[in-house]
């Protein structure tokens, strides 16, 4: 059974068992009744008064069931987009994607009828319900790299396709890694920009202190860079674990992702799930591994 088919039972089991006690939904907001002066109003005033704007009702969220049940979108995560180099170990060729390497996986998604979608889209999709395109996909990319920017932006806009970017603080205006325009640039083309820790530590390793460090003052940071709130993380190394989530929601984020294999049932948006796909993966490969994962 596929990952998307198993969900998707799953979801409609518990979706019998709980979504009509609504124990897991956000309740929607209440108008209360006019007053009787209000009611009163003479029909002259009446006629004579502008009419009120209809304003949109806010959103309601899913259930856990029907988050869960959504959460076959799928995500991939890129780190490094330039040449392989003579001292680039066995695990940096892994991590490494050559430009012609992303741009023939990009083809790929596009010959196999994948539309890239905005993380705030998917992130929308799951939490409220809102429509995607037909085979949807989120591309993103960890850690920084200098690439992102003078690599993997030409390809993406060549294709127009957005992604999202996750960049350490710590090297931030670092050679070879983005500098604070580079990130603009990206927020300016249309990426969203998320945060990936200050210096890349496991969130399953950190306490005490290090919260504040490495979840919290990213996100300011880059706020401040960017000019307005960032609401989304990525985990360094994909790796989070239950003290982990209390802290990110504390610290303002909507949504996070990892690299794990399984979604946490409880907190399906802080945890949802990433493949890496390797240079090596031509187009059957990787649209073979979406279809078998997702």
């Amino acid at each position: 059974m596929r990952r998307r088919d198993f969900l998707a039972a799953g979801g409609a089991l518990l979706l019998a068992g709980c979504s009509r006690s609504g124990s897991d939904r956000v309740a929607a907001p209440t108008t209360s009744a006019p007053s009787t002066s209000a009611a009163t109003t003479s029909a002259a005033e009446t006629s004579s008064a502008a009419p009120s704007p209809t304003e949109e009702p806010a959103p309601t969220p899913g259930t856990l069931a029907e988050i869960l049940a959504r959460s076959t979108v799928p995500v991939l995560c890129f780190h490094q987009i330039r040449e392989f180099r003579a001292d680039d170990s066995a695990y940096a060729r892994t991590i490494t994607t050559p430009p012609a390497a992303l741009t023939a996986q990009f083809q790929a998604l596009r010959d196999g009828g994948y539309t890239p979608v905005t993380a705030p889209a998917l992130v929308d999709h799951l939490q409220f319900g809102a429509a995607l395109p037909d085979r949807p996909v989120l591309l993103t990319f960890d850690d920084g790299s200098a690439t992102h920017a003078t690599a993997a932006l030409p390809v993406l806009q060549q294709f127009g396709f957005p992604a999202a970017f996750f960049p350490m603080t710590v090297v931030l205006d670092k050679p070879d890694w983005l500098s604070s325009d580079q990130l603009r640039e990206l927020d300016a083309a249309g990426m969203t920009i998320g945060a990936h820790s200050w210096d890349h530590q496991r969130m399953d390793r950190i306490s005490g202190d290090q919260w504040a460090e490495q979840v919290d003052q990213p996100r300011q940071t880059l706020a401040d860079v960017l000019g307005h709130p960032v609401d989304l993380l990525a985990y360094p190394h994909g790796m989070w674990d239950q003290e982990t989530l209390p802290h990110v929601a504390a610290a303002g984020y909507r949504a996070a992702f990892q690299l794990a294999d399984a979604t946490d049932p409880a907190q399906p948006l802080l945890t949802i799930r990433r493949i890496m796909p390797p240079p090596t993966w031509d187009s059957a490969a990787l649209l073979a591994r979406l279809e078998s994962d997702f």
